[in-house]
């Protein structure tokens, strides 16, 4: 479960706000031209900044810090990547070929793709980060230890420095939308224990568009283009500011001295309000939505489930709760995986389509005092769970609750911390409850819908169980979309979950930015090679 908790911005040190002024005005490539009826002069300057933290390495395999997990997709690349629907495409790998039990996969590297210390990557760099991975993911010392969990070993064949076969556990988790995670050279380590040495210093060494220039913890990491790199090579420079927090950047996007960053704080459109700024907002991983009981006689009921679910006016959720940071969403699933289109919510808000599908329930109101009973006489009463420190849900489950109360049903809201809340859910202790996950990018829902994965709800149905195990069995992109499909279709119908919206976030640049800003939620940076920035000259200088 995610619980959002309300930043407040802090007023940037003077000090620090002297440096990064004195210091960013005098670095980067720039030219001089002339724009507009007025002929006001610009200059064009390829050096983009951004904000970061202090992290504890850049080390990829060993760092949980975000910052290190985006620079990382600048640095290195993996196996493969995963596009924009979510769909993985081939990157370092030129082929690849599941065994017909999809116990074994033996993949083709792509030849003459360099290291940036000018080594070229063989397949023996790959084994390496494997069994360093699988090795890490055992203390869950590693980002990736849920993408290595199903490999058993790497065999490397002789005749071919470029060939290798992953052999996995089990043929239920062989997606090859796991082999995502960094690769790095294994002529940088003696052995995978050297890993663990110096983190702090940890200099990495990767094959993707940009390669480290130089790096101070406390101030500053610089990126520029790596030349040799084999897709398209960038045109600019990335210099990362070290921040103490990355909120406080925010005050320099104004003024120009930081060129574009990700804010997502649900508020920032006021936070922006008066600032010379433009803002993209995309949608992240973190979902959230109405959960049911299945425990519960009543909400095992399709129809009941059906009826809350059109009760729930996710646009006045979106407008008033969570401030329009956010998309609705017609599935569980990222908005757009694997192509699909977000169509109409299948439970748009409507009361008197919620009482038909309470009549069609079989419940009636026996006794004309109002309420809907359940099969022996008794009132059907509707547990509303939110924890009481995330103020958006709460404001969710007040929506709800009002359309709730205009229903044959006895609802309530039952507030409670955190640890509460998490205590009702595995209890059971409630009928619904609002809530949120952060999902990983690679979209295995079997945790929260799966009957032998432990879902926390209590639903089960053995067609869906078998088309999730077929989701992540190795097929191929297309195939998968048609599962997804078939999938998708059983969620909808028979809900054990209604997702109101998916949150947005903001990338957020200053008015000097020009390019295209294409964040993704696993990739904030993506298609960042060619942003540049155009400061106007002032008159007294130009001259």
């Amino acid at each position: 479960m995610n619980c959002n908790k309300r930043l407040k911005l802090k007023t940037l040190p003077a000090a620090l706000a002297v440096f990064l002024v004195l210091s960013l005005a005098s670095c980067g490539e720039s030219s001089v031209f002339l724009a507009g009826s007025s002929e006001t002069k610009y200059r064009t300057e390829r050096v983009i900044y951004l904000p970061m933290e202090k992290v504890r390495t850049l080390n990829p395999m060993l760092s949980k810090d975000e910052d290190t997990y985006f620079i990382s997709k600048l640095i290195y690349n993996g196996l493969f990547e995963l596009d924009d629907c979510l769909m993985p495409q081939k990157m370092l790998v030129d082929s690849y070929a599941f065994s017909e039990d999809r116990l074994s996969l033996t993949l083709t590297l792509k030849q003459g793709v360099m290291w940036h210390d000018g080594t070229e990557m063989t397949a023996q760099d790959v084994k390496f980060s494997i069994d360093t991975y699988v090795s890490l993911s055992y203390g869950n010392d590693t980002l990736y230890s849920e993408y290595v969990s199903n490999i058993r070993y790497v065999n490397l064949k002789k005749s071919d420095p470029y060939e290798l076969t992953i052999v996995f556990r089990s043929p239920d988790n062989v997606g090859v939308e796991n082999l995502v995670f960094p690769i790095l050279p294994s002529h940088q380590f003696k052995r995978a224990a050297d890993l663990r040495k110096n983190a702090g210093e940890f200099a990495p060494i990767g094959t993707g568009p940009y390669k480290l220039s130089s790096y101070n913890d406390l101030s500053r990491l610089i990126l520029v283009a790596n030349e040799d790199y084999f897709g398209e090579v960038p045109s600019n420079q990335l210099e990362f500011i070290v921040f103490p927090q990355k909120k406080d950047a925010l005050n320099l996007i104004d003024i120009e001295n930081i060129t574009i960053l990700v804010n997502d704080e649900i508020d920032r459109d006021t936070l922006t309000s008066n600032m010379n700024v433009n803002t993209v907002n995309f949608v992240s991983n973190q979902a959230e939505f109405v959960a049911f009981n299945m425990r519960s006689e009543i909400m095992r009921i399709k129809e009941v489930r059906q009826a809350i679910a059109c009760a729930v006016d996710s646009k006045e959720v979106l407008a008033s709760a969570y401030l329009k940071s956010g998309v609705l969403s017609d599935t569980m699933y990222y908005p757009h995986y694997f192509g699909n289109s977000n169509g109409e919510d299948p439970y748009e808000f409507d009361l008197d389509r919620a009482r038909s599908l309470i009549k069609e329930a079989g419940l009636l109101d026996l006794d004309g005092d109002g309420f809907a009973e359940d099969k022996d006489g008794n009132a059907v009463t509707v547990r509303v769970l939110v924890n009481s420190d995330n103020q958006p849900r709460v404001a969710a489950a007040q929506i709800i609750k009002n359309a709730l109360d205009k229903l044959p049903f006895d609802s309530y809201i039952i507030y409670c911390s955190w640890d509460e809340y998490a205590a009702a859910i595995e209890a059971g202790d409630y009928d619904v409850y609002i809530g949120g996950y952060s999902f990983n990018e690679r979209y295995d829902l079997r945790e929260i819908l799966h009957s032998r994965y432990g879902n926390k709800t209590g639903y089960s149905n053995v067609e869906l169980d078998e088309l999730l195990d077929e989701m992540q069995s190795g097929v191929s992109n297309e195939e998968k979309a048609e599962i997804f499909k078939k999938a998708n279709s059983i969620l909808k119908d028979e809900l054990p979950y209604y997702c109101i919206l998916y949150k947005t976030y903001g990338a957020i640049s200053s008015s000097a930015f020009v390019g295209e800003a294409k964040p993704v939620f696993n990739n904030y940076y993506s298609d960042c090679g060619r942003w540049e920035c155009k400061y106007e000259i002032p008159a007294a200088v130009a001259e």
